[in-house]
């Protein structure tokens, strides 16, 4: 009997795709035979080899279209992820992603629901990518603990349509930490939009968000954002604050002082509100070389505001230097001023009347000015400029003795030492080592260090006074 050629032919084609779907088939059996043998004795070679069997099948497009194939790779791609033995370390980097991926297909896949737990094995891979973010954060990895975060995110939404509200938050901490502002902003505004930690979070992550539009360089959606933070969240103190420093830096101050008062309101014992105020109203009063300065009308209105908001900070705190220091300063620059409109009067007794005034506006700045030298400030500058200015109010008012001992200080005290010198300088002009007592009081964070007949002050390693005992 005689074949038809075309039939051998027809038939030959048949066998040999039969054999070449065995052969991937072959790929899968033998990937799951050495998983088995695997999970029965812990032998990482038979890990590798259930691997290289399932990328090949993977790879195939029959195989690679089926739910088991990708269920098995999950499974080998996972152990590979958890094994510690040196034998697979070559083979662990990228194998969570791979897991992930050959999960997400599963689901995609199985039509019939044959592999439920692939769906949990999603969620495993998203806590351990959130967990990997919280380790790299806090090891300042502040890039790797993004990159991570952002795995969580895709996971959930994209396989088990939830939000990860939490690696939301923490991807925006770690853009920002990260000096990545676009995705900052990003996630900031997802972590608003999702209203992550309810109202109770709400006015700070609009904080956040603008703080991040302000690092980018994008003024006009940080002061959009704020702006709508304050619309929801009208009494939070960080906003009102930060619309604030944009006011004041927009030159608005009118807005700048509502802010302030409505703080005020808020917080009627916090010092830092009248303080600010009297700040505006300085400089408004004395703005400065090269701005316009005020007439004399809304000179004295300032100085009036500025006077009564720093009293105000005082009576809260009657030791805050800062106010001490600048009502002491407010009433000197208004006495200077004063004194020169005085300088050009003609009419002897008049000039006498006037003169007497502005040696009293002087001597108003004095105890607020000596109180500040009581408190003292670590800032030598600072401190330098308010002994100066108290040398020259002493001599002003014949109180010569302490016009004199106020100079010496600038000039140099006992073996030349002055303020401003650092310890080891101190030690050095004495010629010996100093006794250092760090008893906190009244002079706050301050090291006292005795010397015969002196008493030095310290702060933040410089000498910032002393005085005879």
């Amino acid at each position: 009997m005689q074949f038809n050629k075309k039939t051998i032919l027809a038939l030959c084609i048949g066998f040999y795709g039969a054999s070449s779907t065995f052969a991937q088939q072959k790929n899968v059996v033998s990937a799951i035979n050495y998983l088995g043998y695997y999970n029965k004795d812990k032998d990482a070679s038979d890990l590798m080899e259930a691997k290289k069997y399932i990328d090949l099948a993977t790879l195939d497009a029959e195989t690679g279209a089926k739910a088991k194939t990708w269920s098995n790779r999950a499974e080998i791609y996972m152990l590979l992820y958890n094994s510690k033995d040196a034998k697979v370390a070559d083979l662990k980097n990228g194998s969570l992603d791979e897991a992930a991926k050959a999960y997400a297909q599963t689901v995609k896949l199985d039509e019939k629901n044959n592999y439920p737990q692939a769906k949990d094995g999603l969620k495993i891979c998203a806590i351990i990518a959130s967990n990997a973010g919280i380790e790299n954060f806090k090891a300042a990895k502040f890039p790797e603990a993004l990159n991570s975060f952002e795995k969580s995110i895709q996971l959930n939404e994209e396989f088990l349509q939830k939000t990860d509200s939490n690696a939301i938050y923490n991807a925006a901490l770690s853009a920002e930490k990260s000096q990545n502002y676009d995705k900052a902003v990003q996630y900031f505004q997802k972590a608003i939009d999702i209203k992550y930690g309810g109202n109770e979070d709400g006015p700070m992550l609009h904080s956040l968000l603008a703080e991040s539009y302000l690092k980018k360089g994008d003024k006009v959606n940080y002061i959009s954002t704020i702006q709508k933070g304050r619309q929801l969240y009208s009494n939070d103190k960080q906003l009102i604050l930060s619309e604030l420093n944009y006011f004041i830096e927009a030159g608005k101050y009118k807005e700048a002082i509502t802010n302030l008062e409505l703080a005020m309101s808020k917080e009627p014992n916090n010092e830092i509100f009248p303080f600010n105020i009297g700040v505006i109203y300085d400089n408004l009063a004395n703005p400065g070389e090269g701005k316009t300065a005020p007439t004399e009308k809304e000179f004295n209105e300032f100085v009036e505001k500025a006077e009564a908001a720093y009293k105000k900070a005082i009576e809260i705190n009657p030791n805050y230097f800062d106010a001490l220091y600048n009502i002491g300063a407010l009433y000197f620059n208004r006495a200077v001023k004063q004194s020169e409109i005085v300088n050009n009067i003609k009419d002897n007794n008049k000039y006498k009347i006037e003169s007497a005034k502005v040696d009293e506006i002087f001597k108003k700045s004095l105890p607020f000015l000596e109180k500040g030298e009581e408190i003292r400030t670590n800032d030598v500058s600072t401190y330098k400029n308010l002994i100066s200015t108290l040398q020259k109010l002493y001599l002003m008012t014949e109180q010569t003795e302490k016009s004199v001992a106020a100079k010496s200080r600038l000039a140099g005290g006992p073996n030349k030492i002055i303020i401003g010198d650092e310890i080891a300088a101190v030690e050095e002009k004495l010629g010996k080592p100093l006794k250092v007592d760090t008893t906190k009081g009244k002079f706050y964070s301050t090291e006292v260090l005795d010397y015969p007949e002196y008493t030095l002050y310290m702060d933040g390693g410089f000498l910032t006074k002393w005085v005879k005992k």
